[in-house]
């Protein structure tokens, strides 16, 4: 593999707004809007929770849009909090991040969707069959980010136009009922905006995968522009498409029998046309899943192989392929550490316990927008965050109420969570020690 420093800039704008809308859009939108639904009174207010969450989210994309066009670098969330708060803060968020999320998301998806081809989780042929997809999507994105980003443009494209047709079918030829709107907004306004702040907590992994546009930015090209564009624009078109799938799971199910399903799409199908079309949205949901998986394998390595090429991983996790010019050893360990997730299996509960401290860093990297513009000012913004200082500044207050909300719930989760992460400072020393001996190492410190 190749000692070179710099990926190829290969992917256009409109890839990088399908790669953040097919991160984004995975299996949440069809089973988590009846736990999101708990507690709020009427429909109007669970449609205002899923355009809150979408306005977080956007806020999130501004912000990185920024950050992306000052540091258009593979591996987003690790340089900016490397260049903010220096490698350490970047080690433990790197680390939680590779050897826990990114895997554990990859078998996930790749368990959920042999899941809804009708395989039994837990089975052998469960587990060779999501090995066996990891294993040609990792294929893919080996030979080159742009047969990888091909794959991932028709997978996403399909899911889009399939979510879009179940809109429109269900509004025009569904047997819904428009009563189930009404009344749209009511209720006492202290008890609701609780609701609202926890329904945020669930909503936040079903919006997770927005900044995936930052992960590749060594490969965007004209970065400058197409980063924040596609951030802002892969956002605000995904929670159009959140509060569509909603409305017409509105239309045909009332509210009251939506509370709590983990089904809601094949109940809203089976409500709207017949028993036999719940079969229709486990293909659309299988789809989904597959268009997820393939994006994050496109996106996340990139977090690995920025650690390695810094000399915080593996030196091999740094290197390019010298025909390819992909991170190859960086797809090769999450594809290979997503593959133990599939064998190993019982790991979701790990996944949870890092929810709190995901937002926490995630709020943190918003936050280094207030340190750059602050400490270095003069630093090239060829994009500035519209809103600043307040709309960073909402993202940051509305993660704190998530991860508020989170410990009045499950705190031990959390605590286990943070105490982790943080598990991974004594690793960060010992590579330090281990690296300090070795003249050919890597710098430690932030470029």
């Amino acid at each position: 593999m190749s000692e070179g420093r710099e990926l190829r800039r290969e992917l256009g704008l409109f890839t990088c707004i399908l790669l953040v809308i097919g991160n984004i859009i995975g299996v949440g939108i069809f089973t988590t809007p009846g736990e999101i639904a708990q507690g709020l009174p009427t429909a109007g207010w669970v449609l205002m929770a899923w355009i809150i969450g979408g306005l977080m989210t956007t806020a999130g994309a501004l912000t990185y849009g920024e950050l992306g066009a000052m540091f258009p670098k593979a591996g987003g969330n690790y340089v900016f909090l490397r260049e903010a708060f220096g490698p350490l803060i970047a080690f433990l968020y790197g680390l939680a991040y590779a050897l826990v999320t990114t895997a554990g998301t990859i078998a996930l998806l790749s368990i959920g969707f042999a899941e809804y081809l009708g395989m039994h989780t837990g089975t052998w042929q469960s587990k060779t069959f999501s090995i066996l997809v990891v294993l040609v999507l990792t294929l893919f994105n080996y030979r080159g980010v742009k047969i990888g980003a091909n794959v991932m443009n028709v997978l996403t494209l399909a899911k889009i136009a399939a979510m879009m047709l179940l809109v429109l079918l269900g509004f025009s030829f569904g047997n819904g009922h428009p009563g189930h709107f009404t009344p749209f907004f009511s209720g006492e306004t202290k008890p609701i905006l609780f609701a609202l702040g926890a329904a945020l907590v669930p909503m936040a992994y079903t919006y997770s995968g927005w900044n995936s546009t930052v992960l590749v930015a060594e490969e965007v090209k004209n970065p400058l522009r197409n980063i924040p564009v596609s951030l802002i624009a892969g956002t605000l078109l995904t929670t159009l498409i959140y509060v569509l799938m909603n409305a017409v799971y509105l239309y045909a199910v009332p509210l009251s029998d939506l509370l709590g399903s983990v089904r809601v799409a094949d109940q809203a199908a089976s409500s709207l046309f017949a028993p036999w079309a719940a079969n229709l949205t486990k293909a659309l949901v299988s789809l989904s899943v597959l268009g997820c998986l393939s994006a994050t394998m496109l996106s996340n390595p990139r977090t690995v192989f920025a650690m390695g090429r810094d000399g915080l991983f593996f030196k091999w996790a740094g290197k390019i392929h010298p025909t390819y010019q992909t991170p190859s050893g960086a797809i090769l360990f999450e594809s290979v550490m997503g593959c133990l997730f599939i064998l190993v299996g019982n790991f979701g509960q790990i996944l949870s316990f890092l929810s709190v401290p995901l937002v926490i860093i995630f709020a943190m990297t918003v936050c280094s927008i207030f340190v750059f513009r602050i400490r270095r000012p003069d630093l090239p913004r060829p994009y500035k965050c519209w809103g600043y200082p307040f709309v960073p500044a909402f993202y940051v207050i509305i993660s704190f109420l998530m991860v508020y909300s989170k410990f009045m719930s499950k705190g031990v989760q959390g605590i286990i969570g943070i105490l982790v992460v943080l598990g991974g400072i004594p690793v960060y020393y010992l590579m330090l020690w281990y690296k300090s001996w070795r003249p050919s190492s890597v710098s430690l410190h932030p470029r």
